[in-house]
């Protein structure tokens, strides 16, 4: 239905009406009509669809080899006594290693996701 609206009010644009007397017609605001006049003048096929407002990029994203680094340093640091095994651990690894490493808030996900994060099974005393 807005497809059409959008084809239409294009339409009578191009055959000479005022571009106020067709957003008014429509209900629709002066920012609506022009930009969907600028979306007809790139001469794309589909200029009338909406397009997608997700992201290009999503800086929070890191790439595989960076997650399996991520996974191995946990598993190496849980396999030796003592070891303290969290996201700071986990950093000092990864900079001991000359590796660059992101926030703690994305160890503790890429952790998360993988099912390595254990709750403690020890309560403290007097509950």
């Amino acid at each position: 239905m807005e497809t059409e609206i959008r084809k239409k009010a294009i339409q009578r644009y191009l055959k000479g009406e005022k571009p106020k007397a067709i957003y008014t017609d429509y209900e629709r605001s002066k920012k609506w009509f022009f930009k969907w006049l600028r979306h007809y003048q790139t001469g794309q096929k589909d200029w009338y669809k909406d397009q997608s407002r997700a992201p290009l990029k999503r800086p929070s994203r890191i790439d595989d080899s960076e997650k399996q680094r991520i996974i191995q340093i946990r598993k190496k640091l849980e396999s030796e006594p003592f070891a303290q095994t969290g996201a700071s651990a986990i950093k000092w690894e990864l900079k001991k290693s000359g590796f660059e490493f992101p926030s703690d808030r994305t160890i503790n996900r890429v952790l998360k996701r993988e099912g390595l994060v254990k709750k403690n099974s020890i309560r403290p005393q007097g509950r």
